[in-house]
């Protein structure tokens, strides 16, 4: 799925768009919840839980419905405080690129019904997809200074059942590191390289040292640049729609 540089950038570009008082009103709060659906990273939950989307359920889903079924007090951002309001449709934007990623580039390219289902570096090509992904997003450094400052800038007094206030000051703590900072290509493989049998330190370190950039190149030529762009596009179109029936 999309890292969190790219899902900040792509709320930006739905912000823009959607040009509502209620992000204005807090843009740090509303960065925040485009990122805070991996906050299972720090508090270990069940993806489920935060994402509202089963992985190994190929019928139709979506996690924005689900999410308002389990909690129907934040379903009318009109009842709800300017930061809370924000936060959840920061919260939407990443739910629905996630959804769109697993359904157009993840599931028919890398998936276990794909084409490349029995190679074992399958989950490495889609990891270095999305962190070029990403760094071609964060190469946007005014992008990346304005969101930077937005969440430094909130109290994040966002209220929310589902996710502990304490949890999320940590988080945001995190997300204010992570931008000053590009992700360790080499530390996101290494979980996925020793499920290929790299399983050492120094046979992770030679695949990012040598053989990284040949198949990050492979695996662009194989998707091409145009469906590539084509999810980003269409990933930011329904995000945004998601978005405006939310905040209307």
């Amino acid at each position: 799925m999309p890292l969190l540089g790219l899902h900040m950038t792509a709320a930006r570009a739905i912000a823009a768009t959607v040009a509502s008082k209620r992000i204005d009103a807090d843009a740090g709060a509303y960065y925040l919840g485009a990122t805070t659906p991996d906050i299972r990273a720090l508090t270990k939950q069940p993806r489920e839980h935060t994402h509202f989307f089963t992985l190994d359920d190929f019928g139709e889903q979506s996690g924005v419905h689900r999410l308002f079924e389990a909690q129907p007090r934040l379903r009318d951002a009109t009842q709800l405080d300017p930061s809370t309001a924000a936060f959840m449709a920061g919260y939407i934007t990443h739910l629905v690129l996630d959804e769109e990623y697993i359904c157009q580039v993840y599931r028919p390219c890398f998936g276990e019904r794909s084409e490349l289902a029995d190679d074992e570096l399958a989950n490495v090509m889609d990891r270095l997809l999305q962190f070029d992904m990403d760094a071609r997003e964060r190469a946007d450094a005014e992008a990346i200074g304005e969101i930077r400052r937005a969440i430094e800038s909130t109290a994040a007094d966002i209220a929310v059942d589902f996710i502990a206030r304490e949890d999320l000051a940590r988080w945001r703590t995190l997300q204010i590191e992570m931008l000053q900072r590009p992700p360790d290509l080499q530390r996101m493989l290494a979980r996925h390289l020793l499920a290929a049998g790299r399983a050492d330190e120094d046979a992770i370190r030679r695949f990012h040292d040598e053989e990284a950039e040949p198949l990050l190149r492979a695996t662009i030529e194989r998707l091409g640049e145009e469906r590539i762009r084509e999810y980003i596009d269409s990933a930011r179109r329904r995000a945004e729609r998601a978005v405006r029936e939310y905040l209307s």
